[in-house]
């Protein structure tokens, strides 16, 4: 049985996706962009990431497992 689906509904919940290093990931097509990794110097920093944490379950997550809410307002970033 897989897991349910985490919903991002309103701005408030996508606070809750992060990268590995701590940063607010952005959604793309079939991973997750992490802005400050790609401005990042460090060269360990990988901006395009396959699973997001969520900080408050601290579960990892694919693109796939998290349902957006595409009409709700900073919610994706195309």
């Amino acid at each position: 049985m897989s897991a349910e689906k985490l919903r991002i509904e309103t701005q408030e919940d996508s606070w809750r996706l992060r990268c590995p290093n701590g940063h607010k990931v952005a959604p793309t097509n079939n991973h997750w962009y992490c802005h400050s990794c790609a401005n990042s110097w460090h060269e360990d920093a990988e901006p395009e990431i396959d699973e997001a944490i969520d900080q408050k379950t601290g579960r990892s997550l694919t693109r796939d497992e998290v349902e957006l809410d595409f009409d709700a307002p900073g919610i994706y970033y195309a």
